[in-house]
């Protein structure tokens, strides 16, 4: 390929009169190829999930533990707070730059995975693999900075488009890397493909020209990462400890009060990881709960149903599906939930954000509550998933939208990025709580597999159901939202 026809990488060239960047002079197909990479870097932030939530089975087998929660948490966790924090490193050092680091230590995070003899140093590598969830916000400013203007909806509505793929592709490539190697074969893969596609944007993606002078909040991201760690460590020890031991009620205490502390700290700092004055408004509070409650349901369900229909049937319920056959309802879910976003954007243009909203909080109540009382034919569970889709693409959606409503245009950008940790935070929750409920009955070993208590699956299904409901009375009392972003 003639090397005039690739993008190249370019220095800085800082602001214009606008504020906005300066953008180097490129030929379509030089531009559209920067969208493909910027769309296959983002995709690490997809693969995360996708590809791990079908071995978490065999991941629990493997290491003879049937308590995987962590293997989730880890990455919501810390990938909430880098999502935050690297964010604005990005304003001061460059998006690009910033980008590569993250996927670097992705990168190391992943070969951890891929060769960890214990639990806990699988854990300590999906912690590092949170770092690549930072990749998705600073991909969205790099897409902002060096694209055209005219281009710049195309290439998020990729970005989204490839998000949306990676719940139906990343399934298919574990279950056949799981066929040939073990899950281990995952992380291999996942290892591989940012390496390449690191280097790639490395030679081939300019950096973005501009530069902010913001501070970083490392007190306000200390306080609540660690408020955040004690209290879920918490909660997770209620499946050994019991809810009233004292290790479980420390961990909640302790987390509460350095959550409390931070949130003393956030008020009165200068550059604050959130602003708190936002969160108490309603129309903006209630939106961030109802994010929370959808982001719970759907970690909830991505780890459930693999770990649920790869249950052997000797045990009374399940179908013994292969990985490559889990698949196929995640699958369900992950296409219903890509026809779902514009079916949600023109109830929302129809009726308002709100409405998108709800539906897709009905929705979402109506697939898990199936579920959970019916699950004993994969016709069934198919339907579950294809409902519970529409209500997970149709909420995703429409949250966003809801936010821009709420708020005055000089925050829609905090607020943005406030819907993103509130959410992250919601996955962490919920990973561990629906652990602790599917260990509530207790878990046998048939064989070498962990084999979970039908009971345990049907207590964890309604909570998602739960969430849902919750996100449901949030939409509905949120209250008008207007047009002029008038609070």
């Amino acid at each position: 390929m003639d090397q005039a026809s690739l993008p190249q990488r370019s220095a800085p060239t800082g602001p214009d009169a606008d504020g906005e960047s300066v953008r180097q002079e490129r030929s379509t197909a030089q531009n559209y190829a920067i969208i493909a990479l910027l769309v296959l870097l983002v995709e690490i932030t997809g693969l995360t999930y996708t590809m791990v939530t079908p071995v978490l089975s065999n991941i629990a087998a493997a290491y003879r533990s049937p308590d995987i929660s962590w293997i989730i948490t880890a990455v919501t966790l810390v990938g909430a707070i880098a999502f935050a924090v690297c964010g604005k490193l990005g304003d001061i050092y460059g998006k690009k730059k910033v980008a590569l680091a993250c996927t670097a230590v992705f990168a190391v995070g992943t070969a951890l995975c891929a060769t960890a003899p214990v639990l806990p140093l699988m854990i300590a590598g999906r912690a590092l693999q949170g770092f690549g969830l930072a990749v998705l916000s600073l991909t969205y400013g790099l897409v902002r900075d060096v694209l055209p203007k005219r281009l710049i909806p195309i290439a998020l509505g990729f970005i989204g488009t490839g998000m949306g793929a990676s719940t139906i592709i990343g399934p298919f490539i574990s279950g056949i890397l799981l066929g040939t190697f073990s899950f281990r074969g995952v992380f291999w893969f996942q290892l591989c493909y940012a390496v390449v596609v690191g280097l790639l944007v490395w030679r081939l993606i300019p950096e973005s020209g501009l530069r902010a002078k913001v501070g970083v909040d490392w007190t306000g991201a200390a306080l609540l990462g660690l408020g955040a760690l004690a209290f879920l460590a918490g909660v997770g020890m209620a499946k050994k400890a019991g809810w009233v031991s004292v290790p479980t009620l420390g961990g909640i205490i302790a987390g509460v009060l350095l959550i409390a502390g931070w949130v003393a700290y956030e008020r009165r700092a200068a550059d604050p990881l959130v602003h708190i004055g936002l969160l108490t408004r309603r129309r903006v509070g209630l939106p961030m709960i109802a994010n929370a409650c959808v982001q719970f349901a759907l970690v909830g369900n991505s780890m459930l149903v693999p770990m649920f229909v790869m249950s052997s049937p000797e045990g009374g319920f399940g179908f013994g599906s292969s990985a490559l056959e889990v698949a196929g309802f995640v699958a369900a879910s992950g296409v219903s939930g890509m026809i779902a976003g514009p079916v949600s954007g023109l109830v929302s243009r129809r009726f308002g954000p709100r409405a998108g909203m709800a539906f897709g909080a009905s929705a979402l109540t109506i697939g898990a509550t199936l579920i959970a009382f019916v699950h004993d034919t994969t016709g069934i569970v198919l339907l579950s998933q294809l409902i519970f889709g529409l209500g997970i693409g149709a909420a995703s959606a429409s949250l966003p939208n809801v936010i821009m409503h709420a708020v005055p245009a000089d925050v829609q950008g905090v607020s943005g990025g406030m819907l993103n940790l509130v959410g992250s935070f919601g996955s962490s929750l919920g990973s561990q709580v629906l652990v602790v409920l599917l260990l509530l009955p207790g878990a046998t070993y048939l064989g070498t597999e962990v084999h979970y208590a039908e009971s345990g699956f049907v207590l964890a299904f309604l909570a998602t159901a739960v969430c849902g409901a919750i996100a449901l009375i949030s939409a509905l009392s949120t209250g008008p939202l207007r047009s002029q972003h008038e609070l």
